[in-house]
């Protein structure tokens, strides 16, 4: 029997803001809704937070209606830049994650990579009983790069990050294996946030495939 995969490119027009398909959102205070870029080859979604001095969130994710047992062998990827890096309080956080929170420390069930202004890579992992957070992966990115970003749940007592096929955070045991069967039920999820400040930060999506 095949597997199930979900994979999406964001080629065509996406309906959001949120009359939605498939995708969600939550657009906190923007000035520009989360929507694909326009006649941009291979389909790109875009994230942005602008500079007035307020507090903003920016996610796309399947507005709770999770999916995906990472329990099942789940594997996510996707492609994605940092277009404009996060300053001041901004951060960005991607991967598989529970139910929406607007403090990302407070989402309970989460595997997601992370990025502040310095843009070093981070990897991040919890099980609502194993809390790994904020460990580094030894690996820098600019702004404009794209890069390959996948997070392997084969083995929940070990989970693995790669960037760009090679693996990181590889001295860090990521273990998983707290997590109930209703837990381990989780959705993609894509953000970037700030408090009230007037820090900006654009992350770029190509494609997210799990």
């Amino acid at each position: 029997i095949a597997p199930l995969v979900f994979y999406d490119d964001f080629l065509g027009t996406a309906v959001l803001s949120d009359g939605t398909v498939m995708w969600s959102v939550v657009e906190v205070a923007l000035n520009l809704a989360i929507d694909p870029l326009a006649d941009t080859a291979n389909g790109v979604m875009q994230l942005t937070m602008d500079a007035d001095n307020n507090a903003e969130d920016a996610v796309l994710y399947w507005g709770d209606q999770k999916g995906i047992s990472l329990k099942h062998g789940a594997v996510f990827e996707c492609r994605a830049r940092v277009a404009v890096a996060p300053t001041l309080t901004g951060q960005i956080v991607f991967g598989m994650a529970g139910d929406y929170h607007l403090d990302k420390d407070s989402v309970t069930e989460s595997a997601w990579f992370k990025f502040d202004g310095g843009l070093a890579a981070l990897a991040e992992t919890d099980d609502t009983t194993n809390d790994n957070d904020d460990v580094a992966t030894g690996v820098t990115v600019a702004v404009g790069e794209y890069r390959v970003y996948r997070i392997d749940f084969t083995n929940l007592s070990d989970v693995k990050f790669y960037i760009n096929g090679v693996g990181v955070a590889t001295g860090t045991t990521f273990d998983m294996s707290n997590l109930s069967d209703s837990e381990a039920v989780m959705q993609p999820y894509f953000s970037i946030d700030k408090g009230a400040d007037t820090g900006v930060g654009t992350l770029w999506l190509d494609y997210v495939r799990v």
